[in-house]
């Protein structure tokens, strides 16, 4: 699998370099000429800004690391293609004769297609060269011009120049002369409506046009954006963002701007007369809800009617919703002035309940200052079942198929909360399976889960004060279990929550699991010197130094017996910690390394999440993302459990309870003038410390770094803690930063690439004495044993997913000697290839 990646890596490499030469302007006639470049000049100074550089109408062909791969792509066909078929098969005496012997006149046009096909391929996935069209030129000059004026240059010029070079290339610049920029003057409105006017007087000071600013077209649209929103969401519900208009004067010399903003009456078109009458705030008079809405049935009178809270619920069939309940989904409400707000809120939570296909609101006009408005849900069926399979891959899985199926019950308690039973398993091949099966699907996983989902918060305690309904508050109850086979001592995990979700604007959201309590079992003690194999030679080698061991130690096969030969060696009547002190030391860090990986746990925990996501859109290419999670693993057990009287660990049922606290902070940022070329940055650090009841993190909740989607330059778990370079194949840390900076950009088509830089490390913060010195997080010095990783990567974007390889090469290894850190290991032989589903992040 390396090799192939490697062989891949490569292939690209040499791709890119060949095509990099490749001559750009075959395709040029002698009187044409290849745009190359767009230079734009602002007051003398060459602008970069995309706000200026999106004016520009024709620009050259796409580049990927300054290659125009796609227009080399392009160049790669032959349009002469027919006619030098032709002169192949003439060149020959005998070729056409000796085609026809082998070849059928049906399989000779097949071949002749295939080979047509397939050099028109290359025209219709590359880029055709962009001529350039100096008639686009004048074009995206005056567009340039229009848009210095719209920024308040009511006096720039824009100048243009091409030069055109020899070999059929060209360049072209704009020279963009602003002169000075106009300022806000006097404002005058002038509002129609009387009751508009006294809206906006009580919201002047609002207002983003102000005397004294720059004139800014984009200030008026986002000022008539306001008022719009304004006036909608204060019940008028027929405003229009067309009854606003601006009109400024560019005449004055002392470049100042006059400004009067107007708001028309609203036109009402009636019986082919439009007539012009005075907005008015509306209130929403009645409020109907269909429940069982559908288009084959929308001529058939609604048979079941019912009130509630002024609510109108109407059904072709049975009642299937509690109104007292069902009403706490809407927003609009009886006797209440029209808002946009309420209608989006009312729109979305009713989407959110995943109870209905179709959710359609509109509003019938009573009178003038009254409105009715209709709920159209169309339902899904109660019952549904939903199968899924999915191709997996990780360091630890090679090659996974995982399969899920959930059945869905709809409206359990007649309040649109969604009762669901999934069970999923997955095959996969693992390299670290403890198995000495040849089989290619060498470990499994198997689990089931039941959940309840509640739309609102289900606490002992009113919440609706702290956490209102329009947060679009969600309770959701899960009880599951899982197994695991052949991956590293196979687990057993028992899970229970109760979560909160709730969205406090649209860019913070919050999540509070008031219990999330695991059991984890280790079905396969027995296993731990096969998995964990370093372990076992560390052993060996501490026997074979001490030497003479007793022959009852060893197995049939002349191996040692690990377990009875750790208690031989601790055993203080042999004197080990005296005559051999370092093989004793060695010895006991082994035994407690076994008991911390061995060990079953309950971890209950109380966690909360914190969310602030700027992203509008799966499109965005410009938007933050931070995370805060803090969790509290074991501190009510203080309350319920008695302080055992032999100072042992506090259990239930027999079973030892975690205590910690975990601290995880993440944050990216994405810059981008289109999802085609992207600038990514992560940076993430995770402290966990224990208390009370444990002097080490689960192993299941602690650190690791390395793999596909963190520090891609390492393995999973082959890093780490700190400077250390301990030979285990488990290494995991209480202490985790992380840093990651990638370039995303498109080569052709589907095809995108990247370059990245990630920096990080693990380190142990505990007591510890079983991780070495190197290990331990001791300050800012620390600091110094991150490791860095760079490589680069191809990517393919199916729209719904994306496949990607990253090869990360190992840039700077705290581990090595003083003089060999930097670049010790860069090279494609230890390189490491990561596949992966997705963006790394």
């Amino acid at each position: 699998m390396k090799n192939n990646c490697k062989i891949l890596i490569l292939f690209i490499g040499i791709s890119l370099f060949l095509f990099s030469s490749c001559n750009t302007v075959k395709y040029v006639a002698d009187n044409e000429h290849l745009l190359k470049k767009n230079t734009v000049n602002v007051n003398d100074k060459k602008n970069k800004t995309n706000d200026v550089l999106d004016y520009i109408i024709q620009r050259p062909n796409k580049t990927a690391l300054t290659i125009p791969v796609g227009l080399n792509f392009y160049n790669l066909g032959n349009k002469e293609f027919l006619n030098s078929y032709e002169v192949w098969k003439d060149s020959f005496p005998g070729r056409e004769k000796t085609l026809k012997a082998v070849l059928s006149e049906k399989q000779s046009r097949v071949y002749r297609k295939a080979r047509i096909d397939f050099n028109n391929w290359f025209f219709k996935k590359g880029e055709a060269p962009v001529i350039l069209d100096s008639a686009k030129t004048r074009l995206t000059a005056e567009r340039l011009q229009e848009e210095f004026i719209h920024r308040g240059y009511f006096r720039a010029k824009v100048s243009y120049n091409q030069d055109l070079k020899e070999n059929k290339k060209a360049t072209v610049v704009y020279n963009i002369k602003t002169d000075t920029i106009f300022k806000l003057d006097s404002i005058t409105t002038v509002i129609k409506s009387p009751i508009l006017d006294s809206i906006f007087e009580l919201h002047k000071d609002k207002t983003l046009i102000k005397p004294g600013i720059d004139f800014n077209i984009n200030t008026f649209e986002n000022e008539a954006d306001r008022i719009t929103k304004l006036y909608r969401n204060l019940g008028v519900y027929h405003f229009s963002r067309n009854s606003i208009g601006f009109k400024g004067d560019s005449t004055s010399n002392t470049y100042k701007s006059d400004i009067l903003m107007t708001i028309a009456n609203r036109l009402i078109d009636k019986n082919d007369t439009i007539l012009v009458v005075p907005y008015q705030i509306q209130k929403i008079a009645k409020v109907n809800i269909f429940t069982d809405y559908s288009y084959k049935r929308k001529d058939e009178v609604y048979g079941n009617k019912e009130n509630f809270g002024g609510y109108h619920y109407l059904t072709h069939d049975k009642f299937k919703y509690n109104p007292k309940l069902f009403s706490n989904f809407i927003f609009i409400e009886p006797n209440t002035v029209y808002s946009d707000i309420n209608n989006d809120l009312t729109r979305r939570n009713l989407r959110r309940l995943k109870n209905f296909r179709l959710v359609n609101i509109n509003y019938n006009e009573i009178d003038s200052t009254n409105l009715e408005a209709n709920i159209y849900l169309t339902p899904y069926k109660k019952y549904s079942i939903n199968p899924s399979l999915e191709v997996t891959h990780s360091n630890i899985k090679q090659f996974g198929i995982s399969g899920k199926a959930s059945l869905l019950t709809r409206n359990i308690f007649k309040d649109a909360s969604i009762l669901q039973f999934s069970v999923q398993g997955a095959f996969f091949n693992s390299k670290d399976a403890a198995t000495n099966d040849k089989a290619f699907f060498n470990a499994w996983e198997f689990g089931g889960d039941i959940s309840l989902i509640v739309s609102r918060i289900m606490f002992p305690i009113p919440t609706e004060k702290i956490i209102p309904k329009r947060m679009l508050p969600r309770t959701k109850f899960t009880l599951g279990t899982s197994f695991q086979k052949n991956i590293g001592l196979d687990k057993q995990k028992f899970t229970g929550i109760i979560d909160y979700n709730w969205e406090s604007s649209k860019r913070i959201s919050h999540r509070l699991e008031v219990f999330n309590t695991q059991y984890i079992k280790n079905l396969n003690v027995d296993a731990y010197f096969s998995v964990y194999r370093s372990e076992y030679n560390n052993l060996v080698e501490v026997s074979e130094s001490i030497g003479n061991t007793p022959p009852e130690y060893f197995d049939v096969n002349g191996d040692l017996i690990p377990l009875p030969y750790i208690d031989y060696v601790l055993d203080p009547t042999n004197g080990f910690e005296t005559t051999n002190p370092d093989e004793y030391q060695e010895t006991q860090n082994i035994d407690k390394q076994y008991d911390i990986i061995t060990e079953n746990v309950i971890i209950p925990m109380i966690t909360y999440e914190f969310i602030y996501n700027t992203r509008e859109n799966f499109n965005d290419p410009n938007y933050a993302f931070f995370r805060a999670r803090i969790a509290s693993a074991g501190g009510l057990t203080n309350i319920f459990l008695k302080e055992p009287e032999d100072e042992s660990k506090k259990e239930i049922l027999g079973i030892p309870v975690a205590q910690y606290i975990k601290l995880d902070l993440e944050y990216k940022k994405f810059w981008g003038n289109s999802i085609d070329k992207v600038l990514a940055f992560r940076t993430f650090l995770g402290i966990a410390i224990p208390y009370g009841n444990s002097d080490e993190i689960p192993f299941s909740r602690s650190y690791f770094i390395g793999g596909a989607n963190d520090l891609r330059a390492w393995k999973i778990y082959d890093l780490g803690p700190g400077a250390t370079k301990s030979g285990l194949e488990y290494n995991v840390g209480s202490l985790k930063i992380l840093s990651s900076l990638e370039y995303r950009f498109k080569i052709i088509n589907s095809f995108k690439g990247a370059l990245f830089v990630d920096a990080g490390n693990i380190w142990d913060i505990t007591d510890s004495d079983i991780i070495e010195p190197e290990g331990k997080f001791t300050g800012f010095d620390s600091l110094a044993d991150i490791a860095v990783g760079s490589g680069l990567g191809i990517r393919y974007d199916f729209s719904f997913l994306v496949i990607r390889l990253d090869a990360g090469f190992k840039t700077y290894e705290p581990y090595q000697p003083n003089g060999k850190k930097w670049f010790t290991n860069y090279n494609f032989g230890n390189a490491v290839y990561n596949i992966g589903i997705n963006y790394p992040f």
